[in-house]
């Protein structure tokens, strides 16, 4: 009994982690550009102040590794303007305690290269959450995961690639 009593409490800190999203869809690529079209030109817009220097680059390589893998069309350049507004990451101590999350959110705007009209807008929302020691391990490096969040949110949004 002593042992059960001993352990349980050291057992809550192996907790882990969870993913989740909640994008919204303002206006839908058609289904031929989302087919067609591939991004040819990413303009990161605006970032929140309590991003790392880094950060820019890491958004854009995950944006490019992504959008590869879900934009594959041939016939349609789309320019993508990209402004994050909320970073936030998880506070370490926190999580091992109770848990908490990283977060990311913004917008996603596909715009007809040739004519300069927005073709597709996206509200973009992700989390990753968890707790204990494992949550607080699988959560960290959280700048690479959110923007990896982000772009597989595009993919899923206006591609319907997942």
């Amino acid at each position: 009994m002593r042992i059960i009593r001993a352990v349980a409490p050291l057992s809550l800190l192996l907790l882990a982690a969870c993913a989740s999203s909640s994008s919204e869809t303002v206006k839908g690529l058609s289904p031929d550009l989302a087919k067609n079209g591939y991004v040819s030109d990413i303009d990161i817009k605006s970032l929140p102040p309590n991003v790392s220097p880094d950060f820019t680059n890491l958004l854009k390589t995950a944006l490019n590794t992504e959008l590869q893998k879900c934009a594959k069309g041939k016939a349609t350049p789309l320019k993508l303007q990209v402004a994050v507004t909320l970073y936030s990451p998880q506070n370490a101590f926190q999580t091992l305690m109770i848990g908490d999350s990283n977060k990311i959110k913004g917008t996603a705007q596909l715009v007809d290269a040739t004519a300069g009209t927005v073709i597709g807008d996206y509200d973009i929302n992700a989390s990753q959450g968890g707790g204990g020691i494992i949550g607080a391990l699988e959560m960290s490096g959280a700048e690479g995961q959110m923007s990896k969040a982000f772009a597989t949110e595009i993919c899923s949004q206006a591609f319907k690639v997942s």
